[in-house]
């Protein structure tokens, strides 16, 4: 089994953009609809503002009194409203790197080209994140922008709903040219889009893989 396919089976992803990574440190990336409060995330990264990705619900059943936090770096008033002492906050800028918790992480800009609710002057993130030599790309809400399409990453988290972020066919166009070994789905089938883009986006993708739990 290669290391891609190793982490794949470590992956879980729930609704929206929620996605957790069982590794030797349990990571999660916006934290949202969690079913169980399980306290067990040794870094929860946040890649912007909005209800769906910043759940302050839901971070506190992820949570714990050592978990450390990635933020955009417009967020840290966010963390520091909810009690988060700065210490266990790495606020970064798009296209920064930092080893965090003895992970190399790459923050790539995350905004929308001709819509109105992501705008590129908020400096939201997605991160690559890499994990046992493996290069994991959350994109957070975005578009297929000019960094998004030079990301270079072996498992990509691409939204697919469309109206907020790309749509299924356009996120399916993005995976083509960053053509990573793995693409998940994510920010679909919930509070926007329908199950059914999935297989809008996978059609021709023989690298697309379906993770998403409704």
């Amino acid at each position: 089994m290669s290391n891609v396919e190793n982490l794949l089976e470590k992956i879980t992803v729930n609704k929206q953009s929620s996605i957790r990574i069982e590794t030797d440190k349990i990571i999660y990336l916006d934290p949202f609809g969690l079913t169980g409060a399980l306290h067990d995330a040794d870094i929860i990264f946040i890649t912007h503002a909005h209800y769906d990705h910043f759940s302050p619900e839901d971070i506190e059943k992820a949570a714990n009194a050592g978990t450390v936090f990635v933020i955009p770096a417009s967020m840290k008033g966010d963390l520091a409203d909810l009690g988060i002492e700065s210490g266990r906050v790495n606020a970064l800028l798009p296209g920064e790197s930092a080893t965090i918790e003895g992970f190399e992480v790459e923050t790539v800009p995350a905004y929308n080209i001709d819509k109105s609710y992501h705008p590129k002057s908020n400096g939201w993130l997605g991160y690559i994140i890499t994990v046992g030599g493996v290069r994991v790309y959350a994109a957070g809400d975005t578009d297929a922008t000019d960094e998004a399409k030079s990301v270079r990453c072996d498992i990509a988290f691409l939204p697919i709903g469309g109206k907020y972020t790309m749509d299924a066919s356009e996120a399916r166009e993005l995976a083509r040219i960053i053509a990573p070994a793995a693409a998940i789905p994510t920010h679909y089938g919930s509070i926007v889009g329908s199950p059914s883009d999935y297989d809008v986006f996978a059609d021709g993708l023989d690298f697309a893989v379906e993770k998403l739990v409704f």
